[in-house]
């Protein structure tokens, strides 16, 4: 019997990483990308299988099978992704939120196609708060009266995925096939969640997929947002002024660490449990956050700073990691000091490297939209930092 197929927009790290291993046990699974990455999609399409390298506690190479790819900048292939659109019930983009626009061009043109009631799923992997109305409101630019058949989550993305280029036949990594120098790497992490009201569906039978009531679901996404991508984004950020290459190097950085465990404790956890006090549990909150840095750290992923503070500028937007993280702190009743540092740390390295200019009240207000009277905490605490 055919699998059903899911399309994920993006071929990089975490499609790879992640959504493949996890998918493909149960769907067929196109990859779609662009010419860059055409020989890659060939291989897909020709041997529908790729190496994966999995870290942690120690490392082991798996085959991902079921799949298949296709280049969007080939006309007879984006005709069949198109057509595929048209077709399929779940569709999955990782391609980073600035990508989302113009892909909501291509969505639209297979939305357009499609005859059957059935509902189309399109879950958006990309880190940012209310994602999934930034993708909808793309959509209809595109397509005023969307169809209410057309449903629009976005998933947790629990797993670090990295790839690393350059790599040796006799290296500790191998290459996605034998006729590429370039490897995925990804820890050990399992499991989608999904909000219930879009789970319930019976498309998602799949074995990754876990249903979450919405206040569930909500509580760990901000966590996730925060305790994850705000640690990593902190670590990153201020090891990179440090002059460090690689994330566990910073273990023997005893206040660098002194200071996330601070933000992680006094800040982003008591502020979580403040809102979430009926669907977070203390101590597994507590755990998750030890771990999380166990996995930032571990010399076996060996994540680099510089995937870390990859798109700074994109994360100091208003509806990003560091600064809605602040808002959300302050919003809690708590004072983020630590975590500003952060946010400070991103506009010193993008003014380094020319991304922003003026002065730091002009790219508070400005580029991380931080008003006044509103914001005046948090804009005295960045400045303080």
């Amino acid at each position: 019997m055919m699998k059903k197929e899911i399309l994920i927009f993006g071929a990089g790290a975490l499609s790879l990483g992640f959504l493949g291993p996890e998918l493909s046990k149960d769907y067929q699974i196109t990859f779609i990308d662009r010419e860059y990455k055409s020989d890659f999609l060939a291989y897909l399409k020709r041997e529908n299988q790729y190496r994966l390298n999995i870290s942690f506690p120690q490392l082991k190479v798996t085959e991902v099978d079921n799949v298949t790819g296709l280049n969007l900048d080939n006309p007879e292939e984006k005709a069949l992704l198109i057509d595929k659109i048209s077709r399929v019930s779940i569709i999955f983009t990782a391609v980073g939120s600035s990508h989302l626009i113009s892909l909501a061009s291509i969505l639209a043109e297979g939305i357009r196609e499609r005859k059957s009631k059935d509902s189309l799923f399109i879950l958006c992997s990309e880190n940012g708060w209310n994602i999934e109305a930034l993708m909808e409101s793309y959509l209809k630019e595109y397509i005023s009266d969307l169809s209410s058949s057309v449903k629009i989550g976005n998933p947790i993305m629990g797993r670090m995925c990295r790839c690393e280029e350059n790599i040796k036949k006799e290296g500790v990594y191998q290459s996605v096939a034998d006729d590429f120098n370039w490897a995925v790497i990804a820890e050990p992490w399992y499991g989608i969640p999904l909000v219930e009201s879009i789970a319930k569906d019976k498309v998602f039978f799949g074995r990754a997929f876990q249903a979450k009531g919405e206040r569930e679901f909500s509580a760990l996404k901000r966590m996730k947002f925060l305790l994850h991508n705000g640690t990593h984004a902190f670590l990153s950020h201020l090891g990179y002024l440090k002059g460090y290459s690689h994330f566990y190097q910073l273990a023997e950085e005893k206040e660098l660490l002194r200071l996330a465990h601070k933000m992680m404790n006094d800040e982003i956890i008591r502020a979580l449990l403040s809102n979430y006090p009926d669907v977070l549990d203390e101590n597994e909150v507590n755990n998750y956050a030890i771990d999380i840095l166990r996995r930032i750290l571990c010399p076996v992923f060996k994540d680099s700073i510089e995937r870390g503070v990859r798109g700074s500028l994109e994360k100091l937007k208003p509806e990003e990691r560091l600064i809605s993280g602040a808002k959300f702190i302050i919003s809690s009743g708590f004072l983020p000091e630590v975590y500003s540092m952060m946010i400070a740390a991103a506009i010193e390295i993008n003014k380094k490297e020319g991304r922003l200019k003026g002065s730091l009240e002009r790219i508070l207000s400005d580029y991380c939209q931080l008003k006044g009277d509103k914001d005046k905490k948090i804009i005295e605490l960045v400045k303080k930092s």
